[in-house]
This record gives structure tokens, C-alpha cells and sequence, in this order.
């Protein structure tokens, strides 16, 4: 994702913020983190620098408490943490509680079945509760959770078929009329109840049983329906996927120079769920850039509004560039230069507000460059 800042200063600051606190790999391993348990969490604090940092916790670290009322506004949240001696033994679980303006640390040290309040509240010097909460949906679900059953069923199912080719190969040669020619070659004095035990550890060893009657030698092996286990197979496959609204990328439809319609045509239920995802990113990030901006304001005397910050999106994977171009050259004299660029691919045009400076630029710089009359030569 981007930041998209008109204001050079304000820009220039927040800029900063997100390059100390590295944003993007923050950003990917919070989502990743709301991807696989449903839920994700930031925590921003200032550091004894006065830096502020921002960083991911874990899903099972943070206890967030909502309101009783209708908005369901975040009231408080809870960061549980343990300490450990050297032999990793248990010395004390901790809870700090951050309200809008406070931390209060609670201890409850080994042997003790309560937590008391350690000190005084801290304040945190932060405008709102630093704790930022993402939802992967509003069920909170990791986006493997509804669909466990199915890729458990196809991972039994290779198991399966794993083990039924093990049987093949480890398979016995069964060789009719030969058992007594067997115990025969086994040499010793021992009866043959002890040339038995012997004939039963060489089956062991060599995988050949030696029975009495005559005129066959065949391998036993399990009967198994292959094309009906495949078949199976391919069904969960299938399956895994269609519920789960995500395209095989690997099928051979994706095969060939397809249009962006038609890509996008593809992707449509995976869309679906990544504006699901983008729609509770953008109000977690919403408040992030708020609580950043009001640290900026207070710590440079500014007066900057964090409602002017667009979130852009971008998504991952591949588009038909050349179309995309050809269809914003067709606006031209439609729309505005602005409008076109908007809709030009990110990797091209990164910041509208940019490249619009530029081309005023380039055609100043063009109206000042001297003219020849040539029409007399």
C-alpha cells in the first residue's frame, strides 16, 4: 500500500515515521498475522529517544475490550506477557492495560493467583489507545479456518496414495510348491521348528514366502482403484479452491496472453476478499495515521489533518500494462490529466500529485526554449 500526502512537510514527516518503523514489512507481517488467526494487532509507543515505533503483536498477546455500546468503539486493551529465569522456569506473568491517556501494569509473580497494580498509572503521551486493531473479517476468521476439513481430507488422501505405493514396492514373492525346498537350504543342526523362526526372519529380510503348492510365483499386492483415488483427489482439490474463493494460478486457464478482463474476470472472488481485507485495513490504518499525526503536530508545533492522508491500495499480481495504457490514452480530452493518470499502473505512475508537477514542469520548460523560423529557408 501507499500514502498519498499533498502537504510537502507533512509529507516529508510521516515519510520518516514509516521509514524508521520499516511500514512495509510491518504492514505485510500484521496482515499476515490477521490472514492465518483472524485478527492482528499494532502497538505504537514512544521509545526513550522520544521516537515514536510502532510494532506487531502477537494475536494471543493482545486482549482488546470494546464498549457495550451500539458503535463498539475500543475501550481498552490488554498486553499479557511472561518472564522466565535461565532455566526457563516460570518467574512472573505481567498485564499492562492502556486505556486513552494510560498504561497501568499489573504482576502476578509464581505462587500468586492474582495480579496487583505495580505503581502508579504511565502515561503514554499518545492521543488515542496505542494499540491498533486489524480484523480479517467480522467473523475473525484466519482464511484457512473454514476450509481445515477439506485440506486435511486431501492431505490424507496423498497419504494415502504415499503408503499404497510403498505397498507396491515393498511387495512379496510368493512362489508356490517351494517351501520345503526352503527349509532344506536353510543349513544347520537346529529342528524344524528353529528352521522355521529362520525362514520367517529370511521373509522378513528378502520379502519371498515359500508355499506348497506347485506352479505359480506372483507378487502380492494390494488391489487398489486408482483412477477412483485420483478422481478423489482432484474432486478436493477442486473443491479447496472453488470454496475458498482463491484461483489456482498454476491451472492451465491461466495459460495463454490473456486480456485484463479477463484475468480480472478470474480473480473476481479473490477481489472480493481482498476489498473485504481492505476495507478493515483502511480503518485500522485510519487510526494509525491519526495517532502518528497528532505526535507530529504536538512534537513540531504543527497543525496538519490526517483526513488529507489517501490510502492507496495496490494489488499483487500481474495486469495486462499494455492495455491499461492504451485505455487511458482513449481519455484523453475526455478526462483530465489527473483522472488519466490515476488510472495508469502504480510500477508507471507511483504519486499522481508528482507526475502532474512534472509534466507543468516540462512544459515550461518547453515554452522557454527558444523557436527558429524556418519557413523562409
Amino acid at each position: 500500500m501507499r500514502y498519498l500526502v499533498e502537504d510537502d512537510g507533512y509529507k516529508e514527516a510521516l515519510t520518516e515515521v514509516f521509514k524508521n518503523n520499516y511500514i512495509n514489512a510491518l504492514n505485510f507481517e500484521v496482515s499476515k498475522e490477521a490472514s492465518k488467526k483472524g485478527i492482528g494487532f499494532y502497538l505504537i509507543f514512544i521509545n526513550e529517544k522520544s521516537q515514536l515505533r510502532m510494532k506487531k503483536m502477537d494475536a494471543e498477546s493482545i486482549i482488546p475490550v470494546y464498549s457495550p455500546l451500539l458503535d463498539e468503539f475500543l475501550e481498552a486493551a490488554v498486553r499479557i506477557w511472561t518472564e522466565y529465569d535461565i532455566d526457563g522456569a516460570l518467574e512472573a506473568e505481567y498485564a499492562d492495560v492502556y486505556d486513552d491517556s494510560n498504561i497501568y501494569h499489573y504482576c502476578c509473580k509464581k505462587g500468586e493467583m492474582e495480579y496487583s497494580l505495580t505503581g502508579g498509572p504511565e502515561t503514554h503521551m499518545l492521543s488515542d489507545i496505542p494499540v491498533i486493531v486489524v480484523w480479517n473479517n467480522e467473523d475473525r476468521l484466519g482464511d484457512f479456518e473454514p476450509h481445515i476439513s477439506l485440506n486435511d481430507a486431501y492431505d490424507n488422501a496423498q497419504s494415502d496414495t504415499g503408503n499404497d505405493m510403498d505397498y507396491f514396492t515393498d511387495a512379496y514373492l510368493a512362489i508356490s510348491g517351494a517351501s520345503e525346498i526352503m527349509l532344506e537350504s536353510l543349513s544347520g543342526d537346529e529342528g524344524d521348528e528353529e528352521k522355521e523362526n529362520r525362514a520367517a526372519k529370511s521373509l522378513r529380510k528378502n520379502r519371498i514366502l515359500f508355499l506348497d503348492e506347485k506352479g505359480q510365483a506372483q507378487w502380492l499386492v494390494k488391489q487398489i482403484n486408482d483412477a477412483a483415488s485420483e478422481n478423489y483427489k482432484n474432486r478436493l482439490y477442486k473443491d479447496i479452491f472453488f470454496l475458498s474463493q482463491v484461483p489456482a494460478l498454476s491451472d492451465e486457464s491461466f495459460a495463454g496472453n490473456l486480456s485484463g478482463v479477463a484475468i480480472k474476470y478470474k480473480l473476481i472472488g479473490l477481489e472480493e476478499l481482498a476489498i473485504m481485507k481492505e476495507n478493515q485495513f483502511r480503518s485500522a490504518q485510519t487510526k494509525m495515521i491519526s495517532i502518528i499525526t497528532e505526535y507530529l503536530n504536538t512534537k513540531g508545533n504543527q497543525s496538519w489533518d490526517a483526513d488529507t492522508v489517501e490510502q492507496k491500495y495496490d494489488r499483487n499480481f500481474t495486469e495486462n500494462l499494455a492495455e491499461m495504457i492504451e485505455n487511458a490514452a482513449k481519455l484523453e480530452g475526455v478526462v483530465s490529466k489527473e483522472t488519466q493518470l490515476k488510472m495508469m499502473p502504480s510500477d508507471i505512475v507511483s504519486d499522481t500529485a508528482e507526475e502532474l508537477e512534472r509534466l507543468r514542469r516540462e512544459a515550461l520548460e518547453e515554452d522557454m526554449l527558444p523557436r527558429v523560423d524556418i519557413s523562409g529557408l
